[in-house]
């Protein structure tokens, strides 16, 4: 029969490994009214080993601009943080205006156009003192093959740049979602990898759970990235960075029922101050979690909250650990937040003090780095959450493209089929030890189970 094999994922970690924390903040978040207004004093300097700055675009004339005429002065204020740690990078972000207006498209269109905003880039990353460009382009459909192009051009100049000026190259990075039709992977220094957002709609339902019964998880879609990116060549995993929410997506009920799954009626209703329905801060949800009921969604290792008819699926310091352990058995390069502005900045909010969720991302990556390396004599595989599926039935991928699929048992089994072959994407469950709140409100005593540390794994 098959043999169940525990992987204790963390001892695979090298010491040498050192994680980069990639922090994401908004250009409009300075315009949040009262406590949730956050500007460039509010970051800590030493939180993240990156601080990108969302978002500039491209003009009419194909070059990189600022998205605001006052945004300069952000620039200035941003470079300082570097006087105070020599150590941390910022870098620019920039991405399409909107769908009407497909700017990052006619650039890509020629070589050219192209040429005009590699030059414009540089001369602007230079001129305000970034590190570096970070591209963010979310649906670049048939323009795939100029895509790939757009990055080896800037990776080109980025480098003369350097020679010439015996400066540090600028660096180049891409914030990709599952669905992006890309392949960078040879090309960018690492790329951030949207794992959020990744369910919703008619029920209620977790946006970025570790696990799940379907392909909106964040295993199958970092796996799907390692794996199925070209076809042909595997992401180094150092390369990916997991993305973390710091925000939560809520749900207003339509019935009684408030479990995962539940029917709603519509998005929940705005959060006092990033007013939007359906889309909560950090510290909205926690402001929020006073009077809920705080619920620990086993099979997924995310928790969501209930109060009256409003459901919240959010993310805390246990799902943001679980999350790190599967990062670290993934030896992925490190962890990027959206956003600096959406945590408990204040620490008005939550009682644990200034940027909880991100002060608990650096702790554990921080960790991650002190671990010392052991044998492991579970298995030679480093890919403990893509085992090989328990029905080695060769017919279960015979004629299925590589991609995401379920078996018809009950419960089903999510597999991936890669070359013909049949790979498990979802762990075994398990429970947690509590799914109390703390009398406070606004910690969920819910402790991760040391058992996460290694999927099971079947061979």
């Amino acid at each position: 029969g098959d043999e169940i094999i525990l992987l204790m994922g963390a001892c695979l970690l090298s010491p040498s490994t050192t994680f980069k924390l990639v922090c994401h903040f908004s250009n409009w978040s300075q315009y949040t009214t009262g406590l949730g207004k956050f500007i460039v004093e509010n970051i800590d300097p030493f939180l993240c080993t990156h601080v990108v700055y969302d978002f500039a675009v491209i003009n009419h004339d194909n070059q990189l601009t600022e998205n605001e005429w006052a945004e300069e002065s952000v620039y200035q204020e941003l470079a300082g943080l570097k006087n105070k740690n020599s150590e941390l990078k910022t870098m620019l972000s920039v991405r399409e205006l909107s769908t009407n207006d497909p700017q990052f498209s006619e650039m890509v269109s020629s070589a050219a156009n192209r040429q005009t905003f590699v030059q414009s880039a540089v001369t602007f990353l230079r001129a305000h003192e970034f590190d570096g460009l970070d591209l963010d382009w979310g649906h670049p459909g048939n323009n795939k093959h100029k895509f790939t192009q757009l990055f080896k051009d800037l990776q080109q100049a980025f480098e003369n740049e350097s020679i010439g000026t015996e400066r540090p190259r600028l660096m180049l990075s891409a914030s990709l979602t599952p669905k992006t039709d890309y392949e960078v992977t040879e090309i960018v220094d690492f790329i951030s990898v949207k794992t959020f957002d990744l369910g919703g709609g008619t029920v209620t339902a977790h946006h970025s759970p570790l696990f799940g019964s379907n392909k909106a998880n964040i295993v199958m879609t970092i796996s799907l990235f390692i794996y199925f990116t070209d076809r042909k060549k595997i992401i180094p995993a150092q390369k990916l960075l997991l993305g973390f929410p710091a925000y939560a997506r809520s749900y207003t009920l339509s019935t009684q029922v408030s479990s995962p799954g539940a029917p709603v009626s519509g998005l929940a209703y705005p959060g006092p101050f990033t007013q939007e329905m359906g889309f909560w801060s950090h510290y909205e949800t926690c402001a929020f979690l006073h009077g809920a009921s705080a619920n620990w969604i086993d099979k997924q290792y995310v928790p969501y909250a209930v109060k009256n008819n409003q459901w919240v699926g959010f993310d805390n310091q246990q799902s943001y650990g679980a999350k790190v352990t599967y990062l670290m058995t993934q030896h992925l390069g490190g962890a990027a937040v959206w956003s600096l502005n959406l945590d408990d900045f204040t620490g008005h909010f939550c009682g644990q003090g200034k940027y909880p969720l991100i002060s608990q991302l650096k702790a554990e990556l921080s960790r991650g780095d002190t671990v010392e390396p052991q044998n492991p004599k579970t298995t030679s595989s480093p890919h403990s959450f893509i085992s090989p599926a328990k029905d080695s039935n060769p017919s279960l991928c015979m004629d299925k493209a590589d991609g995401s699929y379920q078996t018809k048992q009950d419960p089903p089994l999510t597999y991936v089929c890669t070359q013909g072959k049949p790979y498990v994407t979802e762990c075994p469950t398990v429970h947690s030890r509590s799914n109390a709140a703390s009398s406070g409100g606004l910690l969920l005593n819910l402790l991760l189970p040391s058992i996460l540390y290694g999927c099971y794994m079947y061979r």
